[in-house]
């Protein structure tokens, strides 16, 4: 196992660990099922990033031999470059996957649990890696090197991870320069107010110069505008892909061309079908789910066994703590009994 995904899930897992219970102190329910959907969802874009683990290095490495600008000095220089590259990317591509509809496909998965808390970290579409190396290589012709785009991107990760609680101060009067946590809270709300607005990773500056800033003193709603009807993560990661696909049945293909780049208000409200499963969530489940994907997880990066075989696995994993894995007779009846 890489140790920056070893680091990713264990502090995503121990964060949320400690909020949990900070949240039963406090009086708060969590929701096991979205919980458990945003975790199935985290298996999966951690597992679908080992496949893209080449593909980054080889276009970061494209990339360098089409440099316009010589490597910027001294080193932190470079880092602050860096540092502001990355939060000013961030904020394009926020935009833009809120905006056009191909890239919303990716973007809508972190937008759908219904519940806001640490655990909507893990809530990210399997393309996800895969994104972040579009977003962030072509800092690199700039002169700035990957190694701290690397760190930077690290750094806004990590602050933007720990914005997804409700069990922080306020911080009045910081959203003048940085994104609070409220301030963030705003961006994943579904009121009409506050749709389209405060995509900032770390600096609220850029929302300020481009007219997406907002104060958000109504209250907020998380979630979509529209309920998404089977709550697993393959459906959750799929169906607003499949709309897409269905709009070149429905429509000239010049309409579903210009769907794919239309926003999402664009889109026909009525979703495809692609199936009808009982989703189920159990800690048991989820538990078992978890252990035989970290199994897996671990051993793509050892010679013990075949990679197919150990992605297989932690996929595996994955379709049991998913809840849609029919349970065993046995274990129905003894579920009846109880």
């Amino acid at each position: 196992m890489h140790w920056t995904d070893s680091l990713v899930i264990v502090f995503g897992l121990v964060t949320f660990g400690v909020e949990w219970m900070l949240l039963r102190v406090h009086g708060r329910n969590v929701d096991f099922s979205q919980t458990a959907l945003n975790l199935s969802l985290g298996m999966i874009e951690r597992l679908f990033a080992l496949l893209s683990l080449s593909f980054g290095l080889w276009l970061t490495t494209e990339m360098l031999g089409l440099r316009v600008l010589d490597s910027i000095q001294p080193g932190w220089l470079n880092f602050l470059a860096a540092f502001v590259g990355v939060d000013l990317f961030w904020y394009l591509y926020h935009r833009i996957s809120h905006r056009v509809s191909i890239v919303w496909v990716a973007h809508l998965v972190h937008h759908q649990p219904e519940e806001y808390n640490l655990s909507v970290n893990f809530a990210n579409s399997p393309l996800g890696y895969f994104v972040r190396v579009l977003v962030y290589s072509p800092l690199v012709l700039f002169g700035i090197e990957p190694e701290y785009i690397v760190l930077a991107n690290i750094i806004n990760g990590f602050y933007q991870a720990l914005l997804h609680s409700e069990l922080w101060p306020a911080w009045v009067g910081l959203e003048r320069f940085i994104v609070t946590p409220r301030y963030h809270q705003i961006h994943h709300s579904s009121a009409r107010a506050h749709l389209d607005k405060n995509y900032g990773g770390m600096l609220t500056l850029w929302d300020r110069m481009f007219g997406s800033y907002h104060d958000g003193r109504e209250p907020v709603t998380y979630g979509l505008t529209k309920p998404i009807e089977q709550r697993d993560p393959f459906y959750v990661s799929s169906f607003y892909a499949a709309r897409l696909i269905q709009n070149f049945r429905d429509f000239p293909f010049g309409t579903a061309l210009r769907l794919l780049f239309a926003g999402p208000e664009h889109q026909p409200a009525e979703m495809p079908h692609l199936y009808r499963l009982p989703v189920r969530y159990t800690p048991v489940r989820l538990l078992v789910g978890f252990g035989i994907f970290i199994a897996g997880f671990f051993l793509t990066g050892t010679q013990l066994i075949p990679f197919w075989v150990a992605f297989s696995l932690a996929f595996g994993g994955i379709l049991v703590a998913s809840g849609i894995v029919p349970l065993p007779p046995r274990a129905k009846a003894q579920r009846a009994e109880l």
